[in-house]
């Protein structure tokens, strides 16, 4: 299983939400996809179904992005990393059906521990609210 990064737009946060990320032994060799070209990039040419996504919603605009290409995720297993939590952005982020949601101001031990049981084969115990710092 290959894993990704993507951030719709780029912002500060999004820029050290991945550093932090490229920072856990199991995203050692991930690949970083650029802005607003998810499934236009030559790299996103790798993607397969089962890959896990982690996605990055700095904003609402971010979020109704990603809600138009829901159809295009659904064979790929999905971390959305939030940066609001107002309801509507979290409602929009269970519409992605993603397999955890975190928010950027929680700490990674939790997203770490997820990211593990998934590239494992394993399925997350919850979808819960935890950290990426």
């Amino acid at each position: 299983m290959n894993t990704f990064f993507y951030a719709a737009s780029i912002s500060r946060i999004g820029k050290d939400c991945l550093k932090r990320l490229q920072r856990l032994p199991e995203l050692k060799d991930m690949t970083v996809l650029s802005g607003k070209s998810l499934f236009l990039s030559p790299l996103s040419l790798t993607l397969r179904s089962g890959d896990l996504i982690i996605l990055f919603v700095a904003n609402k605009e971010d979020s109704n992005e990603l809600v138009t290409l829901r159809n295009d995720f659904i064979h790929f297993r999905i971390i959305l990393i939030l940066a609001e939590s107002d309801s509507e952005t979290i409602r929009k982020a269970h519409l992605l059906r993603p397999s955890y949601i975190t928010f950027t101001e929680e700490k990674t031990v939790t997203l770490e521990a997820v990211i593990n049981k998934i590239t494992k084969g394993k399925p997350p115990l919850a979808q819960a609210a935890e950290q990426c710092q």
